[in-house]
């Protein structure tokens, strides 16, 4: 019966609750049957995963040890084998609708189930009446503030400051890229004092429309002062509030203010802001002030910057979404050619871009496009940071110019010395320099600047790779999993790692989640129905032959050779790969994958060419 078979596979888990490792493997080898029987079984049964339904029957027990004992979430989490708190409360409120601690609540005042309330949906609007009540608030707030608690001096604060994402209280909320554009500006503006540590935009946008305390949002990023906000726009008028906060030891406000003008002001508007707040935080660290900041720019143009900007912020994965931002940034610049930031978005476009094509000749327009706007920019604005960070990625990974990517990213520190990417960089020439303990070093800088952005993490996890530490990579790539379950990039990079350390069960395990993120059943199915060797074979020659589902990246397609052992096939895509200069490359290159090619003479030549130091083992 299928039910036999199901609570066959429920009482097996539940034996085995405790043990995080628990999973699909482990659970064949217990039912007596092979792994790709076990996930046939169970899909045919349930139209769900084997991943799915261990991860459902501990989430019920959970649901049950909240009801019947005072355990704390985090104790509940590793009492149901979740390998972290915060990957537990993601999949409680995946599943359920509401965290833990909702529901904890829920029972304690006895809340019926039809009284839940149901998860908000993106973009719900605030109806009127909340809205003014919410208004009334703030300016009650903020007028409080400014007259009985006028900024104080403080000398003993860490010098970290977190500009978490404003808030767009327009009525019809359709001003976030304006809202989501000055917390942008805020924080790099104030990256550049350079006393103080202010996490990136990346990391503080992980905590948009979050229902968090602020206490654990500065323990998070691990910052002390937390600046907030809000923007309303009514007709052609805008009001923007700004309050910083000290959360640790206790939560304290010490300085909040509200701006307001005319739409076709907003550039000025914003340069207010941002020199009263650098100049505000400044005092309250007790801390040298930047220069002050005005920007001269055609309003229009401004305005279609800031759309431009938050598309490329929040949509980098999608083509169409990169061509709506060129369109965007380009009528800017047609409006006001002056504007250099306008340039350096249009630079970090067509990088991304570069990104999302297989078509090798595409990338180098796209590169040569990406150099002539950063380069514009540095003609019309020597100060600008980011434009250094995007010519050095341009100057290494894409031209192999390894000493003056590291001159440009060591400018883009001194300009703004809170910029992760700039950190990235300099650890980016560590690993072609084959120095991994300093590689190492600058990616875990940037981490502590950019804590919570996944990217980041894995970059990090890469970078223990690089260096053997096998053990590190996978903890590392764990973490980034559990802080973000639908992470792909995580399980791709954990599933070579589980490889190189001879667990393949674990490696296709990940893959299989990987497939399941991407939506490719038809690489998922091979692996249930054959062994993973053939697999890697069927990857490799839908990928050879430019199928739209298997990535074309010619060093994915030389690592997945070196699987099959193809050596020769391997070098021929190296080969590729250096040929139209793959951003790739330089750091893929050095994998523990290809070892096995490090006496190759061919292997060897390419690595000259491409100006990389492998060490000795």
């Amino acid at each position: 019966m299928p039910e036999t078979f199901i609570n066959k596979i429920e009482k097996i888990v539940l034996s085995n609750l405790e043990n995080e490792k628990f999973g699909v493997s482990e659970l064949a080898a217990e039912t007596g049957l092979s792994r790709s029987q076990v996930l046939r079984k169970i899909r045919s049964l349930t139209d769900k995963s084997a991943n799915h339904l261990i991860r459902e029957i501990r989430l019920k027990e959970a649901a049950k040890f909240i009801q019947s004992t005072d355990l704390t979430a985090s104790e509940i989490a590793y009492k149901t084998g979740f390998s972290s708190p915060s990957y537990f409360n993601k999949c409680f409120l995946d599943e359920y609708g509401f965290t833990p601690g909702d529901y904890k609540k829920r029972l304690v005042e006895g809340i019926k189930d039809e009284q839940v309330p149901q998860k908000k949906t993106v973009g719900s609007k605030i109806a009127k009446p909340v809205l003014i009540v919410t208004l009334i608030m703030v300016v009650a707030i903020i007028g409080y503030y400014v007259i009985v608690n006028p900024v104080n001096k403080t000398t003993n604060l860490q010098a970290s400051i977190a500009v978490l994402p404003f808030n767009d209280f327009s009525e019809n909320q359709d001003h976030e890229y304006l809202a989501d554009g000055i917390t942008e500006i805020l924080t790099r503006d104030l990256s550049k004092l350079k006393e103080l540590r202010v996490p990136s935009r990346t990391s503080s946008m992980k905590f948009k429309g979050e229902k968090l305390l602020s206490s654990e949002i500065a323990r998070q990023l691990k910052v002390k002062l937390i600046l907030e906000g809000s923007v309303l726009r009514t007709g052609d008028s805008v009001l923007v509030t700004v309050q910083l906060i000290e959360v640790i030891p206790e939560e304290k406000h010490l300085w909040a203010e509200s701006y307001s003008a005319g739409y076709k002001n907003i550039h000025q508007l914003i340069d207010k802001i941002s020199n009263e707040t650098t100049g505000n935080v400044s005092t309250v660290l007790n801390i040298p002030q930047g220069e002050k900041k005005v920007t001269n720019v055609d309003p229009k143009a401004y305005e279609l910057y800031l759309r431009g900007q938050h598309i490329l912020n929040h949509q980098k994965t999608r083509d169409s979404s990169m061509r709506k931002v060129v369109e965007y940034v380009e009528q800017s610049i047609e409006i006001d050619p002056d504007f250099a930031p306008a340039y350096v978005t249009l630079a970090e476009t067509y990088l991304a871009m570069n990104t999302l094509t297989g078509d090798n000749v595409v990338r180098l327009m796209n590169r040569e496009n990406a150099r002539k706007a950063v380069d514009k920019a540095l003609e019309l604005d020597k100060s600008l940071a980011e434009a250094y960070v995007a010519k050095g990625n341009l100057a290494g990974r894409l031209d192999g110019d390894w000493e003056k990517m590291k001159d440009l990213a060591e400018k883009g520190l001194e300009l703004e010395p809170s910029n992760a990417g700039a950190h990235l960089i300099l650890s980016n020439y560590y690993v072609v320099k084959g120095i991994y303990r300093k590689a190492i070093e600058e990616a875990l800088k940037a981490e502590e600047l950019d804590p919570v952005n996944p990217v980041v993490g894995c970059l990090v996890a890469e970078r223990y790779y690089i260096s053997g530490n096998l053990e590190k990579a996978i903890k590392k790539n764990l973490e980034v999993i559990g802080l973000n379950p639908n992470y792909g990039w995580a399980y791709h990079n954990i599933g070579f790692v589980y490889m190189q350390a001879g667990d393949p069960e674990k490696a296709v395990d990940a893959w299989q989640q990987l497939q399941i993120i991407r939506g490719h059943k038809e690489l998922y199915d091979c692996y249930d129905e054959h062994a993973y060797q053939y697999c890697f074979q069927f990857f490799i020659d839908n990928a050879k032959n430019n199928h739209p589902r298997f990535c074309s990246n010619p060093m994915l397609i030389s690592m997945v050779q070196m699987l099959v052992d193809d050596k020769q096939g391997a070098l021929e895509f190296l080969d590729i790969a250096l040929e139209y200069k793959n951003e790739d490359l330089p750091v893929m290159i050095t994998y523990p994958d290809f070892y096995a090619l490090h006496e190759n003479p061919k292997f060897q030549e390419i690595i000259h060419k491409a100006g990389i130091v492998i060490p000795d083992r």
